[in-house]
């Protein structure tokens, strides 16, 4: 059983006998391996990188309005430039893709160059200005684009760049100038929100001026005000009611025709008192005369020339306080003597000729129809008590001005409490509109200089620190790895069909293959003896094999000639290939 084990002399004798299972393969696919090789087109990257520099102003003085991440406005700005727009214009600019375009929709042109745009972030550890903390942080990022032409490839990424650094600002800037233009906008509606208010608010204290809040404590200081006037005029009226009886009591005990009197006591005479004692001793002198006595005529010269001179009227309250100052003299001659003296009797006489011009005078047309107080005292009093009704009066009068300003003052304070609510939503509303309008004005002006900010190119920033250049070398494909592959996979291929073609096999080939089946060794081996014929038509087979090969290479070479690249490109490729390794 020793002898039965397969040893390495097995093993070469099964690829010397199996030699053909092993040699196609292996020529096959490392050919294969190096036409690959050769035939992929290479891949040349140009590369920029770009740092992202801070602002140079430092943001405690000067807030940026741009907050985004510096890896998310990496991405936007990517999204941005890899537009069908862009990318179509790039095209056409450095005529990319002539050939894929032809053959392909634009679709897919566009979609295998955003495949060769690659945007890739440079992180570092730094220090959060706000924690203190370590932390991970984009400074800086690569821009690359790869293409078969190392001249197209840095072209096309230099474009890019150009793109990219012109989005970033342009997109900054329309960041900043938004915010300023959105704060603008919402601090204009909110100024015209305050002077709507403001107008609305000021309407309303015209309309509601005495059931203000700040007025209410003054109204209710004037009711009381009013209130005690209201009490002192009552203390007032009383005060002349009492004083108007007093006066119509001593008015009625006061004769309004009494004669008039000096300070002496006197009687003043003027020309109606001459005429009034004239008219008076008149009767007297008709009771002791006759009509042409010349006392009598005298007397009646005089009072028609009085009477011409006061201009015919004939004074009526002269003559009734001459006929009461008569009816007195003649009360107090009764008490003293009887109804047949001669005093008593001329009085009689005198008051009856008194009496007579009286009527005479009131049935006279000249006369002066009205008879006056002549009394100084009655008439002192009786411009007292006109005096104290007038003051009555205007005290009435005050009363219901006062009673009407009490009323309309209460129906203030009545209405004060819903005037005051509306009153104080409204003021609230302008406190809150004002503090909002301020803090918005401030962010403002803050916006404002976090554009100008932007506009100078002071804030955060890109700049391109190593242009895209143009590459030497291919960063695909890897022409030795695919050489080396080539040639394990062309081993491991032709091995594997020989290891294929022996376990299919059903021949027996050795003595231990006998000894497996039979359980014994043969006792010798006669080996294989070709005839004439048979040598012949193996000579035949390889012949017509090895025509056939060289049939097939040539077609191959001119198919690959035809449909791949010309044999002169290959050569030179294979070349440059075979100078790389």
């Amino acid at each position: 059983m020793e002898n039965q084990a397969i040893d390495i002399k097995d093993y070469l004798y099964i690829v010397k006998r199996r030699s053909k299972f092993l040699l196609i393969p292996f020529v096959v696919i490392f050919i294969l391996s190096i036409v690959l090789s050769v035939v992929l087109p290479s891949v040349y990257r140009s590369i920029a990188t770009i740092l992202i520099e801070e602002q140079e102003i430092p943001s405690d003085l000067v807030h940026s309005t741009v907050t985004t991440f510096a890896d998310q406005r990496i991405q936007v700005i990517s999204q941005r430039i890899m537009t069908r727009a862009n990318l179509v214009d790039i095209i056409k600019k450095f005529d990319l893709y002539s050939k894929e375009l032809k053959s392909k929709s634009e679709e897919r042109v566009l979609e295998k160059m955003r495949k060769k745009i690659v945007v890739e972030p440079i992180s570092a550890n730094v220090i959060d200005k706000r924690s203190g903390q370590p932390s991970m942080a984009t400074i800086a990022f690569t821009l690359t684009f790869d293409d078969d032409n190392p001249g197209l490839a840095q072209k096309v990424a230099n474009e890019l760049t150009s793109l990219f650094l012109k989005e970033n600002i342009k997109s900054r800037t329309e960041s900043a100038q938004n915010a300023t233009l959105f704060l603008s906008e919402e601090s204009r509606r909110l100024r015209d929100k305050i002077n709507e208010t403001q107008t609305k608010l000021a309407t309303f204290k015209g309309k509601n001026l005495n059931q203000l809040p700040q007025i209410s404590q003054l109204n209710q200081q004037e009711l009381t005000s009013l209130n005690s006037q209201l009490l002192n005029l009552d203390t007032q009226e009383r005060s002349l009611h009492e004083r108007k009886f007093y006066l119509e009591g001593e008015l009625a005990q006061i004769d309004p025709n009494a004669m008039a009197t000096n300070s002496t006591g006197n009687r003043v005479f003027d020309m109606k008192d001459q005429l009034k004692l004239l008219e008076s001793t008149y009767p007297s002198l008709q009771s002791k005369y006759s009509a042409n006595h010349p006392d009598l005529l005298k007397a009646k010269r005089e009072i028609d020339s009085l009477k011409k001179q006061i201009g015919g009227n004939t004074d009526l309250n002269k003559m009734n306080a001459e006929l009461t100052n008569k009816k007195t003299e003649l009360t107090l001659l009764l008490k003293q003597y009887s109804d047949k003296h001669p005093d008593v009797l001329r009085l009689q006489k005198q008051i009856t000729a008194l009496q007579k011009s009286l009527t005479t005078s009131n049935n006279t047309k000249s006369t002066n129809t009205s008879i006056l107080p002549d009394n100084p005292a009655y008439i002192t009093l009786k411009a007292q008590l006109q005096s104290i009704q007038s003051d009555i009066g205007s005290l009435a009068y005050t009363r219901k001005q006062l009673s009407q300003q009490i009323e309309e003052l209460r129906k203030s304070l009545r209405q004060a409490p819903l005037v005051e609510k509306e009153y104080t939503d409204l003021v609230q509303y302008l406190d809150n509109t004002n503090l909002r309008y301020r803090e918005v004005s401030a962010r403002e002006m803050e916006a404002q200089i976090s554009e100008q900010l932007e506009v100078e190119r002071k804030g955060e920033r890109f700049t391109l620190i190593d242009p895209p250049q143009e590459p030497l070398e291919p960063i695909s494909p890897n022409r030795g790895a695919i050489l080396f592959l080539g040639f394990v996979f062309a081993v491991a291929g032709g091995f594997g069909s020989v290891f294929l073609a022996e376990m299919l096999g059903s021949t027996i080939n050795n003595e231990k293959t006998v000894a497996s089946i039979l359980g014994v060794l043969p006792l010798s081996s006669i080996p294989y003896l070709e005839s004439k014929e048979e040598s012949e038509a193996a000579t035949k087979r390889r012949f017509m094999l090895l025509i056939g090969t060289l049939i097939a290479i040539v077609l191959a070479i001119i198919g690959f000639h035809f449909l791949v690249m010309p044999l002169d490109v290959f050569w030179y490729k294979l070349l440059r290939l075979i100078g790389n390794i």
